[in-house]
Formats: structure tokens, C-alpha cells, sequence
């Protein structure tokens, strides 16, 4: 869903170039941004081994397609935000250097590690699928709601990279602070807290949760990872800027994001169309940030003395925002499938 100023705006069906139904979630060509929904494992930029199928060289092909002007070979695009290969979800594109512009200084200004709430800017949520390894896993994270949450981690480790709770006093590796907080634990209904994935019988309603999730080729795919459960939970960062924040730090809390196998979730596994390729059950959900409009001229500065750049420079409005929610992920059929089964299974 798309709210820009609090209005319902329209969500185009396709307008990539391999005709996805679904990839643009919102696109405003005056203010020069664009609201994707990437798929996950495929990278924002071009790669050694991939520079065809990436973010920027997919939706700039979308844009020269459009442009109708066989003179126009590079568009102008640009990421404000990185986006990690493995991430599902919303990305934000800026077509015009104004609006890249405007973002750089509304990220430069989304909150402080010392701050416990992002104050304007843009704010971020992420959705995670993670395995809870024992049934009091369970309580444990949802007191952990709203709280500020803190680790840090040798950003020069290699992967999976090092999160410990408490910087080390002397050491000459590099460590930077990390700063989140789960902001709900998150279901389609209030009906169960967490789905079960481990069961001895072929036949259950949570060992065929499994194997969609890990994929049907694993005898018991949960206990090979030893899982009992999965928990969806809404993830907010705080300010800080490090690799693998939310990934490593899950995994720190003993709930690896499912199919994040170098921390810890196992390996997620697709098949269709005699292609299989891995998926982690991580999606960006939620955008929000201030809607920009173009400034006013400088007190006191004649019109035709201001520049260019001030003439055409972004600001943001008082109140109007810019809203963008996901509400599934890949995993969320599965999630239903297996609640309404339990639904039906227990009886009124």
C-alpha cells in the first residue's frame, strides 16, 4: 500500500522491463523517486559475476524504455539506501538529483545512536521470520518489546561477523555499535504467538511448515537446525550504521533469521521452474519519511537572483508523509495456511 500526504495513492500492477507484476510499488516522476519491492538475492548494484540482473541496471533499462529519446543511454539513478542482496522489500530509487539530494540530508538526520525513537527523516521496519530454539525463547523476546537493544560488532570480521554485548576494553579490532528494538511481535492474528516446525509425524500440520520453509528436500529440516518454533517480529535499527546489524544481532539474541545459515537459520531452498535458488526470510515492510516539496525563495531575495538550486531545492512539509507497507512476505501463505489449519484442528 502507498499514502502520500494521507492519501491512498494508486499501486501500478507491472512496469519493469521482464513485465513482474508487482515490482514498482509507487512512482512519483515530478518529485523524481520510485518505490520498488525488490526481490530477495538479487543486488542493488551490478556484481562481478551479475551486472544484468541488479537493481539499478533493471530499473535503469525501465527508464530509458520509457524515455522514447534514443539519445538518453544513462538516466539518472540512484539508491539513498543500501540494501543488502539477501533482503526482501521496500527500496527507495531516486530518479532526479533533487530528490537524492533531499534524502541524503533526511538520512543524515533519521535519529542518533542516543536517541531511543527516529525523529523524522525516514524510518525503516523490517519483518523477520526467526527459529526459536526453545519454547522460553519465546517470552524472553516479547519482553524485549520496545526496549532499546545493543551490541557491538568487529565490522572487519568476516562473515557471519563477531556481535558481543560488551565492547572489549583493549583489543585492536575494529567495533562499532549497533542499536535496534523489536518493535512488535507480529502475526496475522492473536491466535497463536509462534508456529511449531518440529514433529516427528510426516503427516502434521508443522512438519509440512518445515518443509515449506526449508524446502521439501530435508528429512527434518528444523532439527537439523534445531528449531521448535518460528516468530515473525518488526524490527526497527536506531541510527547506527554497521554490516549485518539486524542479522547479527538476532542471532547474538539466539533467534536467527530462518534461512540465514551463516548465523545460525539454516538454509531455505526454492525450486520452481528447474531453477532453485536461497531466500531469507527478512523483507524491509515499511518506508515512511516527510513528503518533500519544492523550497521558497530566501527573505528578502529577489526571484531572479536566487539560483537555480535553491529554485528547484526539496524541503520537507510540516506534516505530509510518504507511507509504504508491504503486508506479506513470501513466507505469509505459509503462516496462514498452517493457523488455519490449527483453526480447524481445535474446533471453536
Amino acid at each position: 500500500s502507498a499514502v502520500i500526504g494521507g492519501r491512498k495513492a494508486h499501486v501500478p500492477v507491472m512496469g519493469m522491463p521482464d513485465r513482474k507484476d508487482g515490482v514498482i510499488v509507487y512512482e512519483d516522476k515530478e518529485l523524481g523517486f520510485a518505490v520498488l519491492n525488490k526481490p530477495g538475492d538479487m543486488p542493488c548494484h551490478s556484481t562481478l559475476s551479475n551486472h544484468a540482473e541488479d537493481v539499478v541496471s533493471m530499473f535503469g533499462n525501465t527508464l530509458r524504455e520509457r524515455s522514447n529519446d534514443p539519445e538518453l543511454k544513462h538516466p539518472f539513478l540512484s539508491l539513498p539506501f543500501r540494501v543488502e542482496t539477501e533482503m526482501h522489500g521496500l527500496i527507495l530509487a531516486a530518479t532526479k538529483k533533487e530528490f537524492c539530494s533531499y534524502m541524503t540530508k533526511q538520512l543524515e538526520s533519521s535519529g542518533t545512536p542516543n536517541n531511543n525513537e527516529v525523529v523524522g527523516g525516514l524510518t525503516k521496519t523490517y519483518r523477520c521470520l526467526v527459529c526459536i530454539k526453545h519454547p522460553d525463547d519465546i517470552e524472553r523476546i516479547e519482553h524485549l518489546v520496545n526496549l532499546p537493544i545493543e551490541h557491538y560488532v568487529d565490522v572487519k570480521s568476516a562473515t557471519p561477523k563477531v556481535f558481543v554485548r560488551n565492547k572489549p576494553q583493549s583489543t585492536n579490532h575494529d567495533w562499532s555499535r549497533c542499536l535496534m528494538k523489536i518493535t512488535s511481535i507480529a502475526s496475522n492474528s492473536n491466535n497463536f504467538r509462534a508456529a511449531c516446525v518440529s514433529s516427528k509425524y510426516s503427516d502434521s500440520n508443522d512438519f509440512t511448515l518445515a518443509h515449506r520453509l526449508w524446502g521439501p528436500n530435508y528429512e527434518h529440516p528444523a532439527e537439523d537446525v534445531g528449531v521448535q518454533y518460528v516468530m515473525q517480529v518488526d524490527v526497527q535499527l536506531m541510527g547506527t550504521k554497521a554490516p549485518h546489524q539486524i542479522r547479527g544481532q538476532l542471532a547474538a539474541l539466539g533467534i536467527p533469521i530462518v534461512g540465514d545459515g551463516p548465523y545460525g537459520g539454516g538454509t531455505c531452498e526454492m525450486r520452481m521452474h528447474r531453477h532453485m535458488w536461497h531466500r531469507m526470510a527478512v523483507q524491509i515492510c515499511h518506508l515512511e519519511f516527510r513528503l518533500p516539496k519544492v523550497g521558497q525563495e530566501e527573505e528578502g531575495v529577489a526571484e531572479e537572483e536566487a539560483t537555480e538550486e535553491k529554485k528547484t531545492e526539496l524541503v520537507p512539509t510540516e506534516e505530509d508523509k510518504c507511507v509504504f507497507h508491504l503486508n506479506t512476505a513470501w513466507w505469509s501463505e505459509y503462516l496462514v495456511d498452517y493457523e488455519r489449519y490449527l483453526m480447524a484442528s481445535t474446533g471453536p
